[in-house]
């Protein structure tokens, strides 16, 4: 047998250095054994070392407060990608595609360095050390880089499906090794930090996270707009251009819908001027305009194009805008370079089914009295007070240049049926829509005298759809009673 002197460890015949301490070996006897108790039931020895193994539960909440790490990687890194690409939200970011892998990949590596570098080094992680677990070589040696880089990307394997593997294996072999200590020859063991050691990795967590925050807040008001390629970038629906993307695109019907985006890479003409026009276009559910095309030109003098030209245009949503998903498309043009880039997103519109019609008809007959009130059921009222009349109007006609022309004859009936009043030809609405409404709202009223008899009186109201030549015609009662 070949014997270190040094470290007292015995071994093979062939042996010519010493594992541990590399000092030449010599042939001798080695000192009579140390004799050990024998370890109690159900925990094994680690060769030389004489401590435990760390049990599953304390193995599983350790890696759950490392976690918290990976948390924060992909929180800082998120923003900073979405930074660059444009994608941070209110609450947020949200990317697809490179951007995300890209995201993902960063957090992982991130993760990798934090556990290799923390085992590697003190043989311990943030989590283990706080549950008393110490990550060593099988002989009780300490963890070298090698090994914990191995049993750290082998945690791939490990965690297939849902960590069941490193589970199965942690729970059926004698040293309790998932396969990354399998293959990197390391078990995990118990130890006894000092509380200094504990304060101190309760610090460095609680730093990490400060920094995480204020890395955070730092990126998101200082986001970056790609420069050097013309392009589209930065584009977010918000309620100001300082105010931050909101969380969902998600609108209802007779909303605001703002937009922001930045035009940066433009080249400056020979007399220093900026000359960018976008062209911005909103889609319906079914692909047809919703609006005109709006046009915004940029033409100014600056001495520099390191800015981006800032564009924003805003929409206000029309109540018989249908439900889905609509879509902008922009087109950017730098006309000094004679450059064209083009970009879509989309948002949502949230609102009930739209009813519709092949022909003229009112629906939705309603008496309230106020335009936006509730509607009276029954339809009674006291004199003194306004009497509101509202509806829609569906299978509404446009011509080939979508103009709309309505018009309508109303009037009331007193309860001895005789006319009230009368007026006829009202213009409801004529003008031209790039989109036909789905449908048309629409209100009458009067104000009812306050020595007005009682009874029941109607709303006499004919409509007329003079591109189509349709006319639909109803009575709407409601009973007036005494002050």
């Amino acid at each position: 047998m070949m014997y270190c002197t040094h470290c007292q460890v015995e071994y093979p015949d062939d042996y010519r250095f010493c594992a541990q301490c590399s000092s030449p070996l010599v042939a001798t006897v080695a000192p009579p054994p140390v004799s050990v108790p024998a370890a109690p039931p159900g925990i094994a020895a680690v060769a030389t070392a004489g401590a435990e193994l760390g049990s599953l539960a304390a193995r599983i909440v350790a890696h759950l407060i490392d976690l918290v790490f990976l948390i924060m990687a992909f929180a800082l890194m998120g923003n900073i990608v979405g930074s660059i690409h444009g994608g941070l939200t209110e609450n947020g970011f949200n990317l697809n595609g490179a951007p995300a892998l890209v995201i993902m990949l960063l957090t992982a590596v991130a993760f990798f360095l934090y556990l290799v570098l923390f085992e590697g080094v003190f043989g311990t992680t943030v989590g283990k050390l706080f549950l008393g677990l110490r990550v060593k070589n099988a002989d009780g040696s300490r963890c070298r880089f090698g090994q914990a880089m191995v049993r750290n990307l082998l945690r791939i394997i490990d965690a297939f499906p849902l960590y069941l593997t490193g589970l199965i294996t942690t729970l059926v072999t004698k040293k309790k090794q998932r396969v990354g200590d399998l293959v990197a020859h390391t078990v995990v063991v118990t130890e006894a930090f000092g509380k200094l050691k504990r304060v101190g990795a309760a610090a460095f967590l609680l730093v990490c996270l400060a920094g995480t925050v204020i890395g955070t807040v730092y990126v998101r008001r200082r986001a970056r707009v790609p420069r050097g390629t013309f392009a589209i970038a930065n584009f977010r629906f918000a309620d100001s251009e300082t105010a931050l993307p909101l969380a969902t695109a998600e609108y209802k019907p007779e909303d605001d819908v703002r937009m922001f985006y930045e035009v940066p890479g433009y080249t400056l003409d020979e007399r220093s001027y900026v000359q960018v026009v976008t062209y911005n276009q909103v889609l319906a559910p079914d692909g047809k305009p919703l609006f005109e095309t709006k046009r915004i030109e940029v033409r100014q003098k600056t001495e520099t194009n390191a800015d981006p030209v800032k564009c924003n245009f805003h929409l206000s949503l029309p109540v018989w805008v249908a439900p889905g998903k609509y879509t902008i498309n922009i087109q950017a043009e730098d006309q000094a370079a004679h450059k064209v880039q083009s970009a879509s997103f989309q948002f949502t519109v949230n609102a009930p089914p739209v009813e519709t019609s092949p022909t003229l008809v009112a629906k939705n007959i309603e008496i309230s009295t106020s335009r936006g009130g509730p509607a009276l059921n029954p339809p009674a009222l006291t004199a003194g007070q306004s009497v509101w009349l509202r509806f829609r109007i569906l299978g509404v006609k446009a011509n080939e240049k979508g103009q709309i022309f309505l018009s309508e004859d109303w009037g009331l009936l007193g309860p001895d049926g005789k006319p009230v009043f009368q007026r006829n030809d009202d213009t409801i609405v004529n003008e031209q829509f790039v989109y036909a409404p789905l449908f048309v709202p629409f209100y009458d009223h009067l104000d009812v005298p306050s020595d007005a008899d009682p009874g029941i009186y109607k709303f006499q109201v004919v409509l007329h759809d003079k591109i189509a030549n349709a006319d639909f015609n109803f009575e709407q009662p409601f009973t007036i009673n005494k002050p």
